[in-house]
């Protein structure tokens, strides 16, 4: 997967980089992919590496904002276009640029339509930090901060060989100099409000970068280092990847919610389909398991006829239970009630219905490993030809799902947007509507 894919950077215009272990590297891949389709403009607000000048195709040395005359020339020439200050006295390194230039910098690169790269952050090529009271240096505007750690620091000894600024990570983290830095001691300071959050705007979204994954150790324990760090509602996601590959990601990981659809009435069946009994438990409580077992977090059940009954037999299950009053008005309602609790902080949803006894927790997390492996828009399973439910939406689609009205679900995203395939046995075809289906379902048990 692209870097820029797994950042969104087609929702985010402004994106600042902070951390250790590779935001250069990451800035110069990101510049590479992006600037195929749209102008880029890279700048520091510290400094930058003289090395680094070849970073875009053109490079302008602006002191102050009139000196930011000639971008949108060059903009109209190059397709990226580095801006930094002079060279630092002493340093072989380009300066930032102050407050004043920097905002004007942003008002030009929103005009001509560029995204906005900043490296916000200097770690001196060591693969973890702790920020000095100074920095990180991140402008008000910026949409995106992404925070970068390498992953070839885990295990490593706590020293300023690994670690710029060990002292302040040590005083963090509670260790001493010379102990061995565990994922653990990683997703910590990364979720710190003083370590890896800091200087975070409110309104900007933060996606980890976990760099370096280059060895199936490396991508498992950033596998374990997102899930911890997914315990912060601060951070959207966490992106595991090595950036000197052309194709750097491994994988996505994010929040991937569970919608249970639980408010119906069940005219054709006769009675509550969600509550029928199947082998010893609701059906209701079998989609649940489904959505806990697969890794969905939260599941919200949408309840609407029948509510007391459906809270009665989740009561200790770990679902959060949303009330539709305008159930009777079609799925579509229930849909958008579910969708509205957890949408703020979900990078995809999957919609569970409670009439489908066949899907278990594997179909459930097929779904979500393929969304982290793909970002794709849809995923959805396939038996024997045909498309089958649940069906996992990226955040990407929200809007259109709102968008449905009456009795449908999101069925008709599917002529809207990409989608890949998850191949299932038929069982999962089965659902409970007539009372024929009742007999057979019987008949299974």
């Amino acid at each position: 997967m692209r870097l820029a894919d797994a950042l969104r950077v087609d929702q985010k215009r402004v994106i600042a980089f902070t951390g250790a272990g590779g935001k250069s590297t990451a800035i110069d891949h990101l510049t590479k992919e992006i600037s195929v389709s749209n102008p880029v403009v890279v700048t520091t607000t510290t400094k930058l590496h003289r090395n680094q000048s070849s970073i875009a195709e053109a490079h302008l040395i602006a002191q102050n904002p009139g000196e930011l005359s000639r971008l949108s020339t060059l903009l109209g020439n190059h397709t990226s276009v580095l801006v930094t200050g002079e060279v630092v006295e002493g340093e072989p390194k380009w300066s930032g640029l102050d407050q004043s230039t920097i905002e004007a910098l942003h008002t030009i690169t929103q005009t001509a339509g560029a995204v906005l790269l900043i490296e916000a952050d200097g770690a001196r090529g060591c693969s973890l930090k702790a920020p000095a009271g100074h920095e990180p240096v991140i402008p008000a505007f910026v949409d995106l901060v992404v925070p970068v750690v390498g992953l070839d620091v885990v295990g490593a000894a706590l020293n300023g060989k690994w670690v710029h600024r060990p002292e302040l990570v040590a005083s963090l983290l509670g260790l001493t100099m010379g102990d061995r830095l565990g994922w653990e001691h990683v997703a910590s300071l990364v979720s710190d409000p003083s370590g890896g959050l800091k200087g975070v705007p409110q309104n900007a979204e933060v996606r980890v970068l976990l760099n370096k994954a280059d060895t199936p150790d490396r991508i498992a324990e950033g596998g374990i280092i997102a899930g911890r760090l997914l315990a912060s509602p601060r951070i959207s996601a966490a992106v595991i990847a090595s950036v000197t590959k052309p194709n750097p990601v491994e994988e996505v990981i994010g929040r991937v919610a569970g919608v249970v659809l639980a408010a119906g009435d069940s005219k054709r069946l006769g009675q509550p389909k969600q509550l029928v009994n199947w082998r010893g438990r609701p059906l209701v409580w079998h989609a649940v398991q489904a959505a806990l077992g697969g890794g969905l977090s939260p599941v919200v059940v949408v309840i609407g006829a029948e509510a007391k009954s459906v809270c009665q037999v989740l009561a200790g299950d770990r679902v959060i239970f949303v009330e539709n009053p305008e159930w009777a008005d079609g799925l579509s309602t229930s849909l958008n009630a579910g969708l509205s609790d957890v949408e703020e902080h979900a990078e995809a949803v999957v919609l569970l219905l409670s009439d489908m006894p066949f899907v278990d927790e594997g179909l459930v997390s097929a779904l979500v490993t393929e969304h982290r492996r793909t970002l794709s828009p849809l995923v959805a399973p396939r038996a024997g030809g045909h498309r089958a439910n649940p069906v996992l939406f990226d955040r990407v689609t929200f809007p259109a799902l709102h968008a449905v009205q009456g009795d449908h679900g999101g069925r008709g995203l599917f002529q809207l947007f990409s989608k890949v395939w998850i191949e299932w046995d038929e069982s999962i075809l089965f659902d409970l509507d007539s009372p024929e289906d009742l007999r057979r379902l019987r008949e299974l048990e």
